[in-house]
Protein backbone atom coordinates (compact mmCIF):
# COMPACT_ATOMS: atom_id res chain seq x y z
CA UNK A 1 0.00 0.00 0.00
CA UNK A 2 1.75 3.14 -1.17
CA UNK A 3 0.91 6.81 -0.93
CA UNK A 4 -0.89 8.15 -3.94
CA UNK A 5 0.99 10.39 -6.36
CA UNK A 6 0.73 14.10 -5.78
CA UNK A 7 -2.61 14.59 -4.03
CA UNK A 8 -3.35 13.93 -0.34
CA UNK A 9 -6.96 12.98 -1.05
CA UNK A 10 -8.54 16.22 0.15
CA UNK A 11 -9.40 17.70 -3.24
CA UNK A 12 -10.50 14.33 -4.56
CA UNK A 13 -12.91 13.79 -1.65
CA UNK A 14 -14.11 17.40 -1.98
CA UNK A 15 -15.03 16.79 -5.64
CA UNK A 16 -16.77 13.50 -4.85
CA UNK A 17 -18.77 15.03 -1.97
CA UNK A 18 -19.89 17.91 -4.15
CA UNK A 19 -20.93 15.41 -6.84
CA UNK A 20 -23.45 13.79 -4.43
CA UNK A 21 -24.86 17.12 -3.22
CA UNK A 22 -22.99 17.67 0.04
CA UNK A 23 -21.71 21.06 1.10
CA UNK A 24 -17.97 21.10 1.83
CA UNK A 25 -16.27 23.56 4.19
CA UNK A 26 -12.66 24.08 5.17
CA UNK A 27 -11.94 23.27 8.84
CA UNK A 28 -10.26 25.49 11.40
CA UNK A 29 -6.45 25.17 11.12
CA UNK A 30 -6.04 23.55 14.54
CA UNK A 31 -9.06 21.22 14.37
CA UNK A 32 -7.23 18.14 13.15
CA UNK A 33 -9.81 17.66 10.37
CA UNK A 34 -9.11 17.84 6.65
CA UNK A 35 -12.65 18.78 5.57
CA UNK A 36 -16.07 19.47 7.04
CA UNK A 37 -19.06 17.83 5.31
CA UNK A 38 -22.46 19.48 5.77
CA UNK A 39 -25.59 17.42 5.13
CA UNK A 40 -28.96 18.72 3.92
CA UNK A 41 -30.19 19.22 7.51
CA UNK A 42 -27.18 21.33 8.38
CA UNK A 43 -25.31 18.67 10.34
CA UNK A 44 -21.56 19.12 10.24
CA UNK A 45 -19.19 16.10 10.09
CA UNK A 46 -15.42 16.58 10.42
CA UNK A 47 -13.40 14.26 8.17
CA UNK A 48 -9.84 13.00 8.45
CA UNK A 49 -8.40 11.61 5.21
CA UNK A 50 -5.75 9.05 4.40
CA UNK A 51 -4.55 8.63 0.80
CA UNK A 52 -2.99 5.53 -0.76
CA UNK A 53 -2.73 4.24 -4.31
CA UNK A 54 -4.03 0.74 -3.54
CA UNK A 55 -6.15 -0.52 -0.63
CA UNK A 56 -6.08 -4.31 -0.46
CA UNK A 57 -6.68 -6.84 2.29
CA UNK A 58 -3.00 -7.38 3.19
CA UNK A 59 -1.97 -5.32 6.25
CA UNK A 60 -5.00 -3.01 5.99
CA UNK A 61 -6.27 -3.70 9.52
CA UNK A 62 -2.83 -2.92 10.96
CA UNK A 63 -2.71 0.34 9.04
CA UNK A 64 -6.18 1.33 10.24
CA UNK A 65 -5.13 0.69 13.85
CA UNK A 66 -2.06 2.86 13.29
CA UNK A 67 -4.14 5.66 11.78
CA UNK A 68 -6.90 5.62 14.42
CA UNK A 69 -7.27 8.60 16.77
CA UNK A 70 -9.76 9.91 19.28
CA UNK A 71 -11.00 12.94 17.41
CA UNK A 72 -14.68 13.32 16.60
CA UNK A 73 -15.96 12.82 13.06
CA UNK A 74 -15.14 10.13 10.51
CA UNK A 75 -12.09 8.82 8.74
CA UNK A 76 -12.06 8.27 5.00
CA UNK A 77 -9.57 6.32 2.92
CA UNK A 78 -9.04 7.66 -0.58
CA UNK A 79 -7.39 5.29 -3.07
CA UNK A 80 -7.00 4.74 -6.78
CA UNK A 81 -8.36 1.22 -6.22
CA UNK A 82 -10.05 -0.38 -3.21
CA UNK A 83 -10.66 -4.12 -3.43
CA UNK A 84 -13.93 -5.69 -2.29
CA UNK A 85 -12.23 -7.33 0.72
CA UNK A 86 -10.70 -3.99 1.69
CA UNK A 87 -14.15 -2.36 1.54
CA UNK A 88 -15.49 -4.94 3.96
CA UNK A 89 -12.63 -4.26 6.37
CA UNK A 90 -13.20 -0.50 6.14
CA UNK A 91 -16.94 -0.90 6.69
CA UNK A 92 -16.40 -3.08 9.77
CA UNK A 93 -13.89 -0.58 11.17
CA UNK A 94 -16.30 2.32 10.63
CA UNK A 95 -14.21 4.00 7.96
CA UNK A 96 -15.54 5.64 4.83
CA UNK A 97 -13.82 5.36 1.47
CA UNK A 98 -13.50 6.92 -1.93
CA UNK A 99 -12.46 4.55 -4.70
CA UNK A 100 -11.28 6.84 -7.49
CA UNK A 101 -12.64 4.40 -10.05
CA UNK A 102 -15.98 5.89 -9.07
CA UNK A 103 -17.50 4.95 -5.68
CA UNK A 104 -18.00 6.93 -2.45
CA UNK A 105 -19.04 5.44 0.91
CA UNK A 106 -19.59 7.60 4.01
CA UNK A 107 -21.39 6.66 7.22
CA UNK A 108 -21.74 8.89 10.29
CA UNK A 109 -24.46 10.27 12.54
CA UNK A 110 -26.83 12.14 10.27
CA UNK A 111 -24.81 11.26 7.16
CA UNK A 112 -24.95 8.23 4.89
CA UNK A 113 -23.70 8.08 1.32
CA UNK A 114 -23.11 4.96 -0.77
CA UNK A 115 -23.07 6.09 -4.36
CA UNK A 116 -21.30 5.97 -7.68
CA UNK A 117 -19.45 9.17 -8.50
CA UNK A 118 -17.55 10.33 -11.58
CA UNK A 119 -14.13 8.76 -11.99
CA UNK A 120 -11.71 11.17 -10.36
CA UNK A 121 -8.15 11.68 -11.52
CA UNK A 122 -5.59 9.24 -12.88
CA UNK A 123 -5.59 5.74 -11.45
CA UNK A 124 -1.84 5.29 -11.38
CA UNK A 125 1.29 5.64 -13.41
CA UNK A 126 1.62 1.84 -13.49
CA UNK A 127 0.65 -0.30 -16.45
CA UNK A 128 -2.73 -2.06 -16.16
CA UNK A 129 -2.49 -5.46 -14.39
CA UNK A 130 -4.20 -7.26 -17.30
CA UNK A 131 -2.38 -5.50 -20.09
CA UNK A 132 -1.55 -8.63 -22.12
CA UNK A 133 -2.85 -12.00 -23.20
CA UNK A 134 -0.66 -13.92 -20.74
CA UNK A 135 -2.01 -11.93 -17.78
CA UNK A 136 -5.58 -12.62 -18.91
CA UNK A 137 -4.85 -16.34 -19.25
CA UNK A 138 -3.25 -16.46 -15.81
CA UNK A 139 -6.21 -14.60 -14.31
CA UNK A 140 -8.70 -16.98 -15.94
CA UNK A 141 -6.86 -20.10 -14.76
CA UNK A 142 -6.67 -18.73 -11.22
CA UNK A 143 -10.39 -17.95 -11.25
CA UNK A 144 -11.17 -21.49 -12.39
CA UNK A 145 -9.54 -22.78 -9.19
CA UNK A 146 -9.74 -19.84 -6.75
CA UNK A 147 -9.18 -21.80 -3.55
CA UNK A 148 -5.80 -23.17 -4.60
CA UNK A 149 -2.53 -21.25 -4.23
CA UNK A 150 -1.02 -20.75 -7.66
CA UNK A 151 2.24 -22.52 -8.47
CA UNK A 152 4.13 -20.64 -11.15
CA UNK A 153 5.59 -23.68 -12.91
CA UNK A 154 2.29 -25.56 -12.90
CA UNK A 155 0.50 -22.57 -14.44
CA UNK A 156 3.28 -22.21 -17.01
CA UNK A 157 2.94 -25.88 -18.02
CA UNK A 158 -0.85 -25.65 -18.24
CA UNK A 159 -0.79 -22.52 -20.39
CA UNK A 160 2.29 -23.41 -22.42
CA UNK A 161 4.02 -20.21 -21.27
CA UNK A 162 7.44 -19.56 -19.80
CA UNK A 163 7.72 -19.56 -16.01
CA UNK A 164 9.29 -16.10 -16.02
CA UNK A 165 6.37 -14.64 -18.00
CA UNK A 166 3.82 -16.23 -15.67
CA UNK A 167 5.75 -15.05 -12.60
CA UNK A 168 5.73 -11.47 -13.92
CA UNK A 169 1.96 -11.66 -14.57
CA UNK A 170 1.25 -12.90 -11.04
CA UNK A 171 3.52 -10.22 -9.59
CA UNK A 172 1.62 -7.50 -11.47
CA UNK A 173 -1.71 -8.90 -10.28
CA UNK A 174 -0.49 -8.97 -6.70
CA UNK A 175 0.78 -5.39 -6.93
CA UNK A 176 -2.68 -4.37 -8.15
CA UNK A 177 -4.34 -6.10 -5.21
CA UNK A 178 -5.94 -8.74 -7.43
CA UNK A 179 -3.95 -11.67 -6.02
CA UNK A 180 -3.35 -12.16 -2.28
CA UNK A 181 -0.16 -13.02 -0.41
CA UNK A 182 -0.87 -16.73 -0.89
CA UNK A 183 -1.12 -16.25 -4.68
CA UNK A 184 -4.86 -16.82 -4.68
CA UNK A 185 -7.20 -14.59 -6.70
CA UNK A 186 -9.00 -11.77 -4.92
CA UNK A 187 -12.64 -12.30 -5.86
CA UNK A 188 -14.76 -10.76 -7.19
CA UNK A 189 -12.22 -8.03 -8.01
CA UNK A 190 -10.14 -10.13 -10.40
CA UNK A 191 -13.28 -11.38 -12.17
CA UNK A 192 -14.54 -7.85 -12.82
CA UNK A 193 -11.11 -6.69 -13.95
CA UNK A 194 -11.09 -9.53 -16.49
CA UNK A 195 -14.69 -8.79 -17.46
CA UNK A 196 -13.71 -5.22 -18.38
CA UNK A 197 -11.35 -6.65 -21.04
CA UNK A 198 -13.59 -9.50 -22.23
CA UNK A 199 -14.47 -8.58 -25.81
CA UNK A 200 -14.19 -11.71 -28.00
CA UNK A 201 -14.56 -11.47 -31.76
CA UNK A 202 -17.97 -12.74 -32.89
CA UNK A 203 -20.14 -13.44 -35.93
CA UNK A 204 -23.77 -14.41 -36.55
CA UNK A 205 -24.50 -17.64 -38.44
CA UNK A 206 -27.32 -18.49 -40.81
CA UNK A 207 -27.35 -22.15 -39.73
CA UNK A 208 -26.30 -24.28 -36.78
CA UNK A 209 -24.10 -27.36 -37.35
CA UNK A 210 -25.96 -30.67 -37.22
CA UNK A 211 -24.78 -32.74 -34.29
CA UNK A 212 -24.74 -36.51 -34.22
CA UNK A 213 -23.78 -36.84 -37.87
CA UNK A 214 -20.31 -37.33 -39.28
CA UNK A 215 -19.19 -35.58 -42.41
CA UNK A 216 -16.68 -33.21 -43.95
CA UNK A 217 -18.51 -30.08 -42.69
CA UNK A 218 -18.44 -31.13 -39.03
CA UNK A 219 -14.86 -32.36 -39.37
CA UNK A 220 -13.80 -29.04 -40.85
CA UNK A 221 -15.51 -27.11 -38.06
CA UNK A 222 -13.78 -29.10 -35.29
CA UNK A 223 -16.92 -29.43 -33.19
CA UNK A 224 -15.13 -31.66 -30.68
CA UNK A 225 -18.17 -33.73 -29.77
CA UNK A 226 -16.15 -36.87 -29.00
CA UNK A 227 -14.37 -37.17 -25.65
CA UNK A 228 -15.28 -33.68 -24.48
CA UNK A 229 -13.10 -33.82 -21.37
CA UNK A 230 -9.85 -34.21 -23.31
CA UNK A 231 -10.52 -32.45 -26.62
CA UNK A 232 -10.94 -28.88 -27.83
CA UNK A 233 -14.12 -27.87 -29.62
CA UNK A 234 -17.24 -25.74 -29.66
CA UNK A 235 -18.58 -24.66 -26.25
CA UNK A 236 -22.08 -23.37 -25.54
CA UNK A 237 -22.06 -20.06 -23.63
CA UNK A 238 -24.07 -16.97 -22.66
CA UNK A 239 -27.84 -17.14 -22.00
CA UNK A 240 -28.54 -20.72 -23.09
CA UNK A 241 -25.58 -22.09 -21.15
CA UNK A 242 -26.47 -19.99 -18.10
CA UNK A 243 -30.01 -21.38 -18.17
CA UNK A 244 -28.63 -24.92 -18.38
CA UNK A 245 -26.56 -24.23 -15.27
CA UNK A 246 -29.65 -23.02 -13.40
CA UNK A 247 -29.13 -19.27 -13.61
CA UNK A 248 -32.27 -17.13 -13.03
CA UNK A 249 -32.67 -16.16 -16.66
CA UNK A 250 -35.78 -16.34 -18.80
CA UNK A 251 -35.26 -17.32 -22.45
CA UNK A 252 -37.43 -18.83 -25.16
CA UNK A 253 -37.04 -22.47 -26.11
CA UNK A 254 -35.84 -21.35 -29.57
CA UNK A 255 -33.38 -18.74 -28.30
CA UNK A 256 -30.38 -18.72 -30.68
CA UNK A 257 -27.38 -20.37 -29.01
CA UNK A 258 -24.01 -18.74 -28.53
CA UNK A 259 -20.81 -20.77 -28.98
CA UNK A 260 -17.14 -20.35 -28.43
CA UNK A 261 -15.00 -21.72 -31.25
CA UNK A 262 -11.27 -22.44 -30.91
CA UNK A 263 -9.83 -19.78 -33.25
CA UNK A 264 -10.40 -17.31 -36.08
CA UNK A 265 -9.83 -20.00 -38.71
CA UNK A 266 -12.88 -21.91 -37.43
CA UNK A 267 -14.93 -18.72 -37.31
CA UNK A 268 -14.16 -17.94 -40.96
CA UNK A 269 -14.73 -21.56 -41.96
CA UNK A 270 -18.11 -21.59 -40.17
CA UNK A 271 -19.19 -18.46 -42.03
CA UNK A 272 -18.22 -20.09 -45.34
CA UNK A 273 -19.89 -23.45 -44.67
CA UNK A 274 -22.95 -22.36 -42.68
CA UNK A 275 -23.49 -18.88 -44.07
CA UNK A 276 -23.63 -15.51 -42.36
CA UNK A 277 -26.96 -14.29 -40.99
CA UNK A 278 -28.25 -11.19 -42.82
CA UNK A 279 -28.73 -9.46 -39.44
CA UNK A 280 -28.46 -10.20 -35.73
CA UNK A 281 -32.21 -10.64 -35.27
CA UNK A 282 -32.41 -13.43 -37.86
CA UNK A 283 -29.33 -15.36 -36.67
CA UNK A 284 -29.48 -19.08 -36.06
CA UNK A 285 -26.51 -18.85 -33.70
CA UNK A 286 -23.64 -16.58 -32.74
CA UNK A 287 -20.05 -17.77 -32.58
CA UNK A 288 -17.22 -16.13 -30.67
CA UNK A 289 -13.50 -16.72 -30.95
CA UNK A 290 -12.16 -18.05 -27.63
CA UNK A 291 -9.70 -15.46 -26.27
CA UNK A 292 -7.37 -18.31 -25.28
CA UNK A 293 -7.35 -22.13 -25.42
CA UNK A 294 -8.69 -22.64 -21.87
CA UNK A 295 -12.16 -21.60 -22.99
CA UNK A 296 -12.63 -24.39 -25.53
CA UNK A 297 -10.32 -26.85 -23.79
CA UNK A 298 -12.07 -26.95 -20.39
CA UNK A 299 -15.62 -27.72 -21.49
CA UNK A 300 -18.35 -29.44 -19.45
CA UNK A 301 -20.59 -32.28 -20.63
CA UNK A 302 -23.85 -31.43 -18.90
CA UNK A 303 -26.83 -33.79 -18.41
CA UNK A 304 -29.63 -33.20 -20.90
CA UNK A 305 -27.61 -30.83 -23.08
CA UNK A 306 -26.72 -31.61 -26.69
CA UNK A 307 -23.68 -29.34 -26.73
CA UNK A 308 -20.76 -29.18 -24.29
CA UNK A 309 -20.96 -26.08 -22.10
CA UNK A 310 -18.27 -23.52 -21.43
CA UNK A 311 -17.21 -23.32 -17.80
CA UNK A 312 -19.42 -21.04 -15.66
CA UNK A 313 -16.55 -18.54 -15.41
CA UNK A 314 -16.60 -17.90 -19.17
CA UNK A 315 -20.40 -17.89 -19.31
CA UNK A 316 -20.40 -15.30 -16.52
CA UNK A 317 -17.85 -13.15 -18.36
CA UNK A 318 -20.21 -13.08 -21.34
CA UNK A 319 -23.18 -12.13 -19.17
CA UNK A 320 -21.11 -9.40 -17.49
CA UNK A 321 -20.79 -7.60 -20.82
CA UNK A 322 -24.47 -6.65 -20.46
CA UNK A 323 -24.46 -4.02 -17.67
CA UNK A 324 -28.21 -4.37 -17.18
CA UNK A 325 -29.84 -7.75 -17.61
CA UNK A 326 -26.62 -9.77 -17.61
CA UNK A 327 -25.29 -8.39 -14.36
CA UNK A 328 -28.70 -8.77 -12.75
CA UNK A 329 -28.59 -12.48 -13.65
CA UNK A 330 -25.09 -12.80 -12.20
CA UNK A 331 -26.21 -11.28 -8.90
CA UNK A 332 -28.64 -14.15 -8.38
CA UNK A 333 -26.64 -17.04 -9.86
CA UNK A 334 -24.45 -19.54 -8.06
CA UNK A 335 -23.50 -22.36 -10.47
CA UNK A 336 -23.51 -26.03 -9.45
CA UNK A 337 -20.34 -26.86 -7.52
CA UNK A 338 -19.38 -29.65 -9.89
CA UNK A 339 -19.34 -27.21 -12.83
CA UNK A 340 -17.26 -24.45 -11.29
CA UNK A 341 -17.11 -21.92 -8.45
CA UNK A 342 -18.85 -18.58 -8.21
CA UNK A 343 -16.20 -15.85 -8.49
CA UNK A 344 -18.36 -12.79 -9.26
Amino acid sequence: MRAGPGLNGVEELRDAALAVGLVVEDPAPDSGADLILVNTAGGRTPVQIKRVSLAAEADLEKRLDKWEGRDAGIRVLVADRITEQARQILRTAGWGWLDLRGHLHLAAEGLFVDANVPRLGPLSDQSPPLAGRVSEEVAALMLLQPGEPSAVREIARTLGRSASTVSKAISDLRTAGLVDVHRRPVVPDLFWQLADRWKPMRADLGRVPLVGTAGPVNDALRLGRDDVATTTGWALTDSVAAAAYGAPIGIRADHPPDFYVPDQIILRRALQLLGAAPNHESRAATIRVAPFPLVCGRRVEWPGETWPLARPLFVALDLASDPGRGREVLAGWTPPAEAGPRVW
